[in-house]
């Protein structure tokens, strides 16, 4: 896959400590459920100089590609050992994965003990692994409902977590009292939280239909930082139709309540190297921080990142109060950039870059279309 000069930070502000999210700046030149937790932070540089001698240079921050939703032998519906899947990725040019196989932690290899840590495999080895676990339960009959099958999907990323616990993750019990959609998230979120996880995301919302504007908002209010937007294995739900909402329609309602939530792309593999349905390299985001674990953790959870499924940008930053969107070299063409502000479609510009002025209230976000379809999403940036 191309890779492009990463030239220029994508900026994206930090979440304040309210629903509403501080806008596009320009930048300057990581428990088992019955422990105590203690997420591990690497010492920043700055504070390092105890003795007086010059401090170390700080590492820059950089284009960093990944994928937060990857699965694989421990899931039990993939049959690739977790040394391929890393292989997998390595040969095709990422920078981390999240390792979220279905209510279990895995580890890398047989005997490690990483616990205390938000990873499995350390930046220092190559490909950055960190621990996760999709919390997975699939009822039936949830409120509100979905389709006539009356199937309900309740997938949760716990990313970045600490804990390790032993075998199948038992976070069930009580979202099996209610037929409640939120509260069974909440029993998600709860486990999550448990686990001592980084960040929460919602995985393909709307299979089966079962997302709607109001279940996404509360659970903004709830914590949850990252939405799947673009799940490749999950395209026609991904889009909606004539009586369902698209996920990112559904994103703009949340966006348009004033919660901070960013939008992700993602393959959600399970089968590797030409076999299987459910291929790698389909989405994927592109991070701007340091090659740190938890620098990659923070970044993302400000929304340091743009998805895509294809298209590269050299620039996605607020310049003079303006967001400015600019492609790769590697993109030979031009491209369709369409502006979105306030959940509302407001110009169309075909070309290689575009600028629109960050509204004073409200929030806009441009989404990058390639001729063959392949797309980038910019997070979408407010004003003061």
């Amino acid at each position: 896959m191309r890779r492009c000069a990463l030239v220029l930070a994508l900026i994206v502000a930090a979440c304040a400590a309210t629903d509403s999210p501080t806008p596009l700046v320009p930048r300057a030149a990581d428990a088992p459920a019955d422990a105590d937790v203690t997420i591990a932070v690497p010492l920043d540089a700055r504070d390092a100089d105890v003795a007086g001698s010059p401090l170390p240079a700080a590492a820059p921050e950089v284009w960093l590609r990944g994928s937060t939703h990857v699965h694989a032998k421990p899931s039990g519906d993939s049959s690739e050992p977790i040394a391929d899947v890393i292989h997998w990725y390595e040969a095709h040019g990422y920078d981390f994965i999240v390792l979220t196989d279905h209510n279990k932690v895995s580890e890398v290899a047989p005997g490690s003990d990483t616990a205390g840590k938000p990873y499995v495999r350390d930046a220092d080895t190559g490909l950055i692994v960190f621990a996760g676990s999709e919390l997975t339960h699939n009822p039936s009959g949830c409120l509100p409902a979905g389709d006539r099958s009356k199937k309900c999907r309740i997938h949760v990323n716990a990313i970045g977590v600490t804990g390790r616990p032993a075998g199948k993750i038992d976070w069930t019990p009580p979202a099996r009292k209610t037929h409640d959609r939120v509260a069974k998230y909440q029993a998600a979120l709860a486990a999550a939280a448990q686990l001592g996880a980084s960040l929460t995301q919602i995985n393909h919302p709307q299979w089966f239909w079962g997302m709607t504007p109001e279940v996404l908002t509360e659970l903004g209010h709830r914590g949850v930082k990252l939405v799947e937007i673009a799940n490749a294995q999950f395209k026609p739900w991904n889009a909606g139709d004539k009586t369902h909402l698209s996920m990112e329609q559904i994103w703009d309602a949340t966006l348009v309540a004033g919660v901070t939530m960013w939008g992700i792309a993602s393959d959600d593999a399970h089968d590797y190297h030409g076999h299987g349905k459910w291929p790698p390299g389909g989405g994927w985001i592109v991070v701007h921080a340091r090659r740190d674990p938890q620098a990659i953790l923070d970044a993302i959870g400000a929304g340091h990142f743009y998805a895509s499924s294809g298209v590269e940008l050299a620039r996605a930053e607020v310049e003079a109060g303006e967001l400015v969107v600019e492609l790769a070299a590697a993109e030979a063409s031009t491209c369709t950039i369409t502006w979105i502000e306030d959940g509302k479609l407001v110009e169309t510009v075909r070309g290689r870059s575009a600028r629109r002025a960050v509204p004073a209230t409200g929030y806009v976000r441009a989404v990058v279309t390639r001729d063959d379809g392949a797309r980038a999403w910019v997070q979408p940036a407010r004003g003061l």
